[in-house]
């Protein structure tokens, strides 16, 4: 059972992690496609406080 919650929990860190790379990989793109930006794009990270 705790190696089932384990696996649970990592797969859960990863996945937000690979969101967030995800959205960094976008935001980098875009400003690539569209040339040089005066603000750059902002990427909220909500964090859980515990």
């Amino acid at each position: 059972m705790k190696k089932l919650l384990e696996r649970a929990k990592r797969s859960r860190k990863t996945q937000r992690l690979r969101q967030l790379l995800d959205r960094a990989l976008d935001g980098v793109r875009d400003a690539l496609a569209s040339g040089p930006r005066l603000q750059p794009v902002p990427v909220r990270v909500k964090r859980r406080k515990g």
